[in-house]
């Protein structure tokens, strides 16, 4: 009598994974690819490696667009009238004297090209971890306070840093989309749409916001938050995008305001 087959386990997709199925999976499958992550075990690699190399490409990509003379000449524009800008409210304010503000204008000026181009190259390598840490503890205290979810903080971490292989490539294509088009406000948002943009208009900076890479970023992040939490996709993606804008809301109007 021949014996029954008794099927192998299945593998555990999380660890037979490779990386070239994580990069390709995060575009085209990012489900398949989150539910692999939610029955391994905890793997710093899917965070620490793509937001590592997000901040690298991001500085080379930063130093790329400040050699741009151009395209520098715009970004130092810009930052002299949102001191101005600054300055002015001070003055109306009764914070500053015109004394006081011509000495500072000539402080800023005098370390300004300098700050610029130490920022655009400084910040990408320091801003993509910042995000990574900060918003997998919003959701991960969303999960946990609103949801009842017992996922770790680092499988939260897991997700949103596997999305950053999208905020590559939209760094890539805003890169070239600057550089082509000789435009610091050349990007793939809602701000191609307004006939001349002006970083000090809040709106503009709010149209801005709505980048094409941005909400596809979010909405991955919605689909992996909703599989390791293992709960409805469509209620996990409401309250993802929720929280970014009221975030973008409470920044640019908020805070941007009250600067000045």
């Amino acid at each position: 009598m021949d014996t029954p087959q008794v099927p192998p386990a299945a593998p555990d997709a999380g660890q037979k994974m490779s990386w070239s199925d994580k990069f390709v999976g995060i575009f085209s499958s990012p489900g398949e690819v989150f539910d692999a992550i939610r029955r391994s075990p905890v793997a710093n690699s899917n965070w620490v490696i793509p937001t590592v190399v997000l901040a690298l490409v991001g500085a080379i990509l930063g130093f790329v667009v400040i050699s741009n003379p151009s395209i520098y000449d715009q970004i130092q524009r810009v930052a002299s009238e949102q001191m101005e800008k600054s300055f002015q409210k001070a003055i109306a304010d009764g914070r500053m004297t015109q004394e006081q503000a011509d000495q500072a204008r000539g402080q800023a000026e005098s370390f300004g090209a300098t700050g610029i181009r130490i920022s655009a190259v400084a910040a990408p390598l320091f801003v993509p971890f910042f995000s990574l840490f900060a918003w997998s503890l919003v959701y991960w205290l969303l999960g946990k306070g609103v949801m009842k979810a017992t996922s770790p903080y680092l499988k939260v971490a897991e997700v949103y840093g596997l999305t950053n292989f999208i905020a590559l490539l939209g760094g890539i294509i805003t890169t070239i989309m600057m550089i082509g088009m000789d435009s610091f406000s050349a990007t793939p948002s809602a701000s191609l749409f307004v006939g001349e943009f002006s970083a000090t208009n809040s709106w503009h900076r709010l149209a801005a916001a709505f980048n094409v890479f941005t909400i596809w970023q979010l909405a991955v992040v919605g689909i992996g938050l909703a599989r390791i939490f293992e709960r409805e996709a469509a209620k996990v993606l409401v309250l993802v995008f929720a929280l970014w804008l009221l975030w973008n809301c409470a920044l640019i109007f908020g805070l941007g305001s009250f600067s000045g």
